[in-house]
């Protein structure tokens, strides 16, 4: 009997996955442990290994996105067997899953025809839902799955060949882009987080004269350390500052329990640019035990981990694991603006500093410009209260203001 190869769950956070490419093609024989195919993830790519012998068949033909536990290929014993798949034998774990074998590479768009007096429309219980939802008729559509069957590919080519209809008189439409990949993922996350959590976001100014200061000293020395320090840097050091004053601020929610780390990851959110001037992306990269680095380890491996990411040879480490974030819009929100972030689930905080401004403030009884950093402070209300967040804020407030706080 054929043994069904499921889409696996390679990162605790990981609910579907794009088979990039198949390494072995349809009918071949694969030993187990050979290397099968290249699955991604959130921009991360995987190879995965044959866990089993046998010949191949190949039900998610490579570009497809599909759940975890869906089916993906079956390993038949025999070449007879291998041929009964291919003609459409359908083994018990196709009874649910929405897509199913293909005997060639699926069309681009489905083909639109009449069916009239043919019974039934065959097709999985998931087209069935997306085609009403939709409101497309089975009847007018040809499946690609097995024995013709509908499967979700062939709603989904139906609604990109709607799409992309010629516009009404008078419509003019830049651009349409497909909510998948990175760009769904962030779209079912922040929704998902503001739905779960209860937001709070507090804004104020601290003033950074002084730090810009410190930081200078080391920008002079950016040859004998090696690297030019970022300013994030020394943030990341004042909120390593404020949680050790605020343990809790530094906690995700697990399941029913609330979990305060004594290492501090720092969630980083970075811009991830895309192929097209409007399809850029926002990932939250890793930085881990920042609690045990200078600002200049810091800098150096935050710029490293930042590579890894934006040129996509990120590790699944190095984007889980997040106890804390940082979201930061300085540089390229207009100064001054403050924002209000939404929360990188399951951490309880995240800290968003905008664009520095100028602005005339007293100062020891002086009328003085300073420069003033706007900031955000998101928390789960559920967590972390008013009164340990306003110590929280006041603590990371001090710290800016008094730089030499964070490198004692």
């Amino acid at each position: 009997m054929a043994i069904d190869y499921l889409m696996p769950k390679l990162a605790m956070a990981m609910n579907e996955g794009t088979v990039n490419e198949w390494l072995a093609a349809e009918g071949d024989y694969v030993e187990q442990g050979q290397l099968l195919a290249t699955v991604e993830t959130e921009k991360v790519s995987y190879d995965v290994e044959s866990p089993d012998a046998g010949y191949l068949h190949i039900v998610v033909p490579a570009g497809e996105t599909v759940d975890c536990e869906t089916l993906l290929a079956q390993f038949a014993a025999d070449e007879d067997e291998l041929q009964q798949l291919q003609n459409g034998a359908v083994s018990p774990a196709l009874a649910a899953p929405d897509v199913g074998s293909v005997q060639s590479p699926a069309p681009k768009t489905a083909a639109m025809t009449v069916a009239p007096g043919q019974g039934r429309v065959k097709a999985s219980p998931l087209a069935r839902k997306m085609a009403a939802a939709a409101g497309l008729e089975l009847a007018l559509l040809v499946g690609t799955g097995p024995g013709g069957r509908i499967v979700k590919r062939d709603i989904l080519a139906a609604q990109q060949s709607a799409a992309t209809a010629p516009a009404a008189v008078g419509d003019q439409v830049l651009a349409r882009l497909p909510l998948q990949g990175m760009r769904k993922t962030i779209a079912t996350r922040m929704t998902q987080s503001l739905r779960e959590t209860a937001q709070l976001s507090s804004s104020w100014e601290s003033d950074i004269d002084d730090l810009m200061a410190l930081r200078q000293s080391f920008v002079v020395r950016e040859e004998q350390l090696g690297t030019r320090v970022s300013f994030n840097a020394f943030l990341i050091k004042a909120v390593v500052y404020a949680i050790r004053r605020v343990p809790i601020a530094n906690s995700c929610l697990v399941d029913d329990e609330i979990v305060i780390y004594d290492n501090v990851n720092m969630g980083i959110a970075v811009s991830i640019p895309g192929s097209t001037a409007y399809d850029s992306g926002l990932m939250v990269v890793v930085l881990h035990n920042v609690d045990r680095m200078g600002v200049v380890e810091i800098d150096r491996e935050m710029k490293a981990l930042i590579d890894r990411v934006r040129s996509g040879n990120a590790t699944a480490e190095d984007l889980s694991g997040s106890t804390f974030t940082l979201s930061s819009t300085a540089g390229i929100a207009p100064p001054g603006l403050k924002t209000t972030p939404v929360l990188n689930q399951p951490n309880t905080a995240l800290l968003g500093p905008s664009t520095p401004v100028q602005r005339p403030v007293v100062k020891d009884g002086e009328v003085l410009v300073r420069t003033l950093l706007p900031l955000s402070f998101t928390f789960d209300h559920r967590i972390l209260d008013g009164e340990p967040a306003a110590r929280w804020m006041s603590a990371l407030h001090e710290c800016l203001e008094n730089p030499g706080l964070m490198l004692a």
